[in-house]
């Protein structure tokens, strides 16, 4: 999944949203499903949390029916059974899920949802809690709202579970033979409009626990709008009453495959050879989203190179889905075989003005391949209640970001000059992290577990999803070495069409370990793989992460004049990015947006969300503060600033030129970067 850019094309940073996917047909590993199943299920046998467990102890050792008789006052009542964990096990019958999507006024969706008993008694449901293509715990059950559940007409009391607030417990009637639980889903703002509607399947539903969810048939039926039309990849039929009806599939396949409807939409094919791929253009609003031709010919190139790279395809058809609109987040979400792409309206017509989204497309298409048909041993789950691990995002995110750039060029979605300019600013920013110092790339992959959707004031202290811009470095790196190694002969063209091949429409997904990536680029050719990583993944700040790009021609320098990449990128801030001189970022009305770590405005005591009123005696405007800096070899820098309300005087410490990242030859080595770029 590629990070949301917040807002319009005017918008400013990236993030890890919203993700609509599960994998497809996963078996894991046996080592890898005794790591984790077994490790859960060893959690959670008792039904206890650690705390739990350890009052458990607490009473064993204490009690006596002495002790039993001086207790006195309340007492805590210990969790009641806990969630059964995940088997991989049969699912007798299918889940009838119904969903109405029609009360846009209100934006709730309301849900019923049919599901076989597999045996009387105790019985939990599950609202999903993690979505896989953001890593992270980022969905919340505090969308679900009204549930009843019933046995035929009599209605089952539930209880929340006292740890996991996504498990909702109940007791199942004898004779029995389905369960029927109503509810309602506060829809996220833009999902269920007038003009467009989103159906997010893992926001949705309510399943049962203690089965795979590759094992849990789902038989989906949709009520839309009847001035909407169907847009779903997947082809809904309409039933006897109207509804919409999708094809019975597991559980695991629902929760990957986005339904769509909308009142405006044109779409175009992309196909370039035997297998369907579409794009489908949403648009708030009646108008007719156009994708110009010169658009369409770029996306097809695309769509051949990244072929022509990782071979056959993990899918039947694929499309891609984006959504138009200067209110939304610029970002994408991954599925097997479809992308769901939100990006600022101009962005098919106004194209000059897009060169930081340039490589989306290519993006979302490689992680059907990276991330979807292969991933990560520990990002792999049974079930979207199972916690992930991410110790590999560096190739699940990383690697695909680096794709992305060299797709992107290989397309000519950008120009060779526009991937150098984009590269450096990956370069400049990755450099300039010194957070490595106390946290190494092999923390910051842990990221999703707790920072996903928190506030980080100091960004390149604390870190957090490096994995994606240091990951194309990392490998930048890797194909460095490879060409290096090999008399330029080998590159990871050759590491991907192996590493990714055997994909076919129905193939399950294959998991991978850190190990098996290593023998698979010592297969390609041998250069002691694991201790050049490791070193790499651990290091601190004596890592030079510009290593690649030294290897492959180019080397990482400051001007004073911005690229038209850099000058994209403070558009979306809305103000200067003075990074690499002042230290800080600073929005066209004063406000701080970011600072420098032990940067010159850091060292004056200014902080995010000052607002500068003055540079020198004349009142604040980014000129200013640009001429500031040009004239500083010979004028000391003076702002004045409001924090914390209290203005007062800040003298920044710094004696030098403008400074903006842009790569040049190197001196010392030949260039195989652009021929990285080349097209295949």
């Amino acid at each position: 999944m590629t990070f949301l850019r917040v807002g319009s094309s005017a918008s400013a940073s990236r993030h890890g949203g919203f993700v609509r996917n599960m994998r497809m047909n996963a078996q894991p590993p046996a080592e890898h499903r005794s790591l984790r199943v077994t490790r859960q299920m060893h959690q959670r046998r008792s039904g206890l949390t650690a705390m739990s467990s350890a009052r458990l102890i607490c009473l064993a050792l204490f009690w006596s029916p002495a002790a039993a008789e001086v207790l006195e006052g309340p007492t805590q009542r210990l969790p009641a059974a806990g969630v059964p964990s995940p088997v991989d096990h049969t699912f007798a019958g299918t889940i009838a899920l119904s969903v109405d999507a029609t009360d846009v006024a209100h934006k709730l969706y309301t849900v019923e949802v049919v599901i076989p008993v597999q045996a009387a008694g105790a019985m939990t449901l599950l609202y999903p809690r993690w979505e896989a293509a953001s890593h992270g715990p980022s969905l919340s059950v505090a969308k679900l709202t009204g549930l009843t559940v019933f046995a035929g007409k009599r209605r089952l009391a539930w209880r929340r579970d006292p740890v996991d607030p996504h498990a909702f417990h109940l007791d199942v009637p004898s004779a029995t033979a389905s369960v029927t639980a109503r509810y309602q889903i506060v829809a996220a703002p833009g999902d269920l409009t007038r003009d467009l509607i989103v159906l997010p399947w893992q926001q949705l539903i309510l399943y049962p626990a203690g089965w795979y969810a590759r094992n849990i048939a789902v038989a989906a039926t949709v009520t839309l709008p009847d001035d909407l039309t169907n847009l779903a990849p997947s082809t809904l039929a309409r039933g006897a009453d109207g509804r919409l009806v999708l094809s019975v599939r597991s559980l695991e396949t629902l929760l990957d495959s986005p339904v769509y409807a909308a009142r405006s939409a044109s779409r175009v094919s992309l196909a370039t050879g035997d297998v369907p791929v579409t794009l489908t253009a949403l648009v708030a609003g009646a108008s007719l989203p156009l994708v110009p031709p010169e658009r369409t010919a770029a996306l097809r190139r695309m769509v051949s190179q990244t072929r022509r790279v990782f071979g056959a395809a993990p899918f039947a058809r694929y499309d891609f889905i984006a959504r138009l609109g200067d209110d939304l987040s610029t970002g994408g979400t991954e599925h097997r075989t479809a992308s769901e792409i939100t990006l600022p309206a101009g962005y098919f017509n106004d194209w000059s003005h897009q060169l930081l989204d340039r490589d989306i497309f290519p993006h979302e298409f490689v992680h059907a391949w990276n991330g979807l048909y292969r991933t990560p041993a520990d990002l792999w789950a049974p079930t979207p209640n199972v916690p992930q691990s991410g110790s590999l995002l560096w190739v699940y995110e990383g690697q695909t970001e680096f794709w992305g750039r060299v797709l992107a060029a290989r397309a000519g979605l950008r120009t060779t000059q526009e991937t150098l300019d984009r590269l450096a600013l990956d370069a400049a920013e990755v450099s300039n992290r010194p957070g490595r110092a106390w946290r190494p790339l092999a923390d910051d992959v842990t990221y999703p577990t707790f920072m996903l959707r928190q506030p980080v004031p100091w960004r390149d202290w604390q870190r957090r999803r490096d994995y994606y811009d240091e990951g194309v470095l990392l490998w930048l790196a890797v194909e460095a070495r490879l060409r290096e190694r090999s008399g330029s002969r080998r590159g990871l063209d050759d590491f991907a069409s192996a590493f990714f091949a055997g994909a076919t429409p129905g193939a399950p997904t294959r998991t991978y370990t850190f190990e098996a990536l290593c023998a698979a680029l010592e297969a390609v050719v041998p250069a002691g793989w694991a201790g050049f990583l490791t070193k790499w993944l651990e290091a601190h700040d004596e890592l030079d992460t510009s290593v690649g790009l030294k290897a492959l021609g180019w080397d990482l320098v400051y001007a004073d004049v911005p690229t038209e990449t850099f000058r994209q990128h403070e558009t979306e801030l809305g103000g200067v990015d003075l990074s690499y001189s002042l230290g800080m970022m600073v929005t066209a009305e004063g406000h701080v947006g970011a600072v420098s770590w032990q940067g010159p405005a850091f060292t004056a005591g200014l902080a995010p969300q000052a607002k500068i009123v003055a540079v020198g005696a004349e009142p604040f405007t980014a000129e200013r503060l640009l001429d500031a800096v040009r004239m500083s070899d010979t004028l000391p820098i003076t702002l004045t600033a409001e924090q914390d309300r209290r203005r007062a005087e800040y003298h920044l410490r710094y004696q030098g030129p403008l400074r903006y990242p842009r790569l040049k030859p190197a001196t010392d080595h030949p260039d195989r970067l652009t021929q990285l770029l080349a097209p295949r």
